[in-house]
């Protein structure tokens, strides 16, 4: 058994890997992952994967980007899509986290309680916690009844995305193309508010939301001035999660300085879930926001996960991530 990188002439067995272990959208997902995301194809080199008398058992995929760190922009990369086949997984999956350790520049978010202990061992450094949040609305009592099967869940299909959405005198709109978005010029957008915070630039936005082989729904808020650049975006699309309909806030961006900002976000997300009768919105964010709220109402779930670095930083920082930097909304429904 042996770790070797990614190179074109695995291509074909990774797709075959990849169609076994996730079986919808395998081949357009894997293109996507290998050929779009990354500026140069060489960044896939990074890739690992598990060969065991000479088929692929398992991989870990990394998706390259930038972050800001203490205020220097580094080169990073997010683990994502780390698995192994079931009976290979004891001696595969600490080869392949060993391995992973050699590369100081990941970053990932969410471990099982079994690699959770093995990261502790390894000395992998936990930097903080994504939360889950819940945005209920009138319609969440269809839960229940979906729950009973006295009622399946809708086609996506009829779900609506209005061209503008008013919150408390501010205006979101929806944005079809990166062009129409005046992105700031560095590509980050919190003000060095945070201690990490991860680009997002024309080429992440573009290829991450506009030509992703999911549907997304981005919309910006009305700067105060036609000739300042963007300060506040967020992107959602419906998906299934546990069997539910649900329209989950992806990625969204604000000015650190203008707190109210995030709570216009929630409210504009409500606003959608309840025009198209969507029991539930679902936000995952490192940011730490209230246990409870009430208008729209929100709650924190108990269900946390650490985000890890191989990085030389320290522990406890202000990290700011999204479902966007996560892989497990690629492969939602």
């Amino acid at each position: 058994m042996e770790i070797v990188n990614f190179s074109p002439e695995y291509y074909n067995d990774l797709l075959a890997f990849s169609k076994k272990m996730w079986p919808r959208n395998s081949e357009e997902y894997l293109k996507y992952r290998l050929f779009q995301i990354p500026e140069n194809v060489e960044d896939n080199k990074h890739n690992l994967l598990v060969i065991n008398e000479g088929k692929i058992v398992g991989c870990t995929l990394y998706m390259p980007t930038k972050a800001r760190i203490y205020g220097k922009e580094e080169n990073i990369l997010w683990s994502h899509d780390m698995i192994v086949e079931e009976k290979y997984r004891g001696v595969a999956g600490l080869l392949l986290l060993i391995e992973m350790l050699k590369i100081k520049s990941t970053f990932g978010f969410g471990t099982t309680d079994i690699n959770y202990k093995i990261q502790k061992e390894l000395g992998t450094k936990f930097i903080g916690i994504a939360k889950h949040f819940i945005i209920f609305n009138f319609w969440s009592f269809k839960l229940l009844l979906i729950k009973l099967k006295l009622i399946g869940v809708p086609a996506r299909e009829k779900y609506s995305f209005p061209d503008e959405i008013s919150v408390k005198g501010k205006i979101f709109r929806r944005v079809l193309c990166i062009k129409e978005l005046k992105i700031p010029d560095n590509g980050y957008w919190s003000n060095s508010s945070v201690d990490i915070d991860f680009l997002r630039d024309e080429h992440f936005l573009k290829n991450r939301f506009f030509e992703n082989f999911n549907k997304y729904f981005f919309y910006k808020l009305d700067p105060a001035y036609k000739t300042q650049h963007d300060e506040c975006y967020f992107v959602v699309r419906p998906t299934v999660e546990d069997g539910y309909p649900v329209l989950s806030l992806v990625d969204f961006r604000f000015n650190f300085k203008k707190q109210e900002q995030i709570m216009l976000v929630f409210k504009a997300v409500a606003k959608i879930t309840k025009r198209n009768r969507i029991p539930l919105a679902t936000v995952r964010t490192s940011l730490e926001y209230k246990k409870l709220n009430l208008f729209p109402l929100i709650f924190k779930r108990n269900s946390r996960m650490d985000i890890v670095t191989y990085f030389p930083v320290n522990t406890n920082l202000m990290v700011f991530i999204t479902n966007a930097d996560s892989d497990s909304d690629f492969l939602l429904e």
